[in-house]
């Protein structure tokens, strides 16, 4: 099959993302995988639980919304805040600047507070 028909294919059956939280967090994920191919391959489990952990963060979300579990909802903060740690022993070792590692928080922050208040959504109901 060449490439015209795969993306035809692709773009037929790519589902649009109605969830919110689920499309900001694949939002940050294309950002983290972009800037951390740069790490050096001393780094190299470090910048592979970066991404893993942003995966986690993003099947979890799905995961919550599927089975509407409150253990999945709480998993998506604890791999929040391990991503958060991880980014920061980055900053620490000089991978990342400063002024990355902000970006990157923010994009945390913004996931963290969407999980939380779907946390107080399901809670109200």
């Amino acid at each position: 099959m060449d490439k015209e028909k795969l993306d035809m294919l692709y773009e037929k059956y790519v589902p649009e993302e109605k969830l919110l939280i689920a499309k900001s967090a694949r939002k940050t994920i294309r950002y983290i995988e972009k800037n951390t191919e740069n790490f050096p391959n001393k780094y190299k489990v470090l910048r592979d639980k970066i991404i893993s952990t942003s995966y986690d963060i993003l099947k979890n979300i799905y995961r919550a919304n599927i089975f509407q579990d409150i253990n999945d909802k709480k998993e998506i903060v604890v791999n929040i805040q391990m991503l958060n740690f991880y980014l920061e022993e980055a900053y620490k070792k000089e991978i990342l600047t400063n002024k990355k590692l902000i970006s990157y928080t923010n994009y945390l922050l913004e996931l963290d507070r969407m999980t939380r208040s779907w946390f107080k959504y399901e809670k109200s109901k």
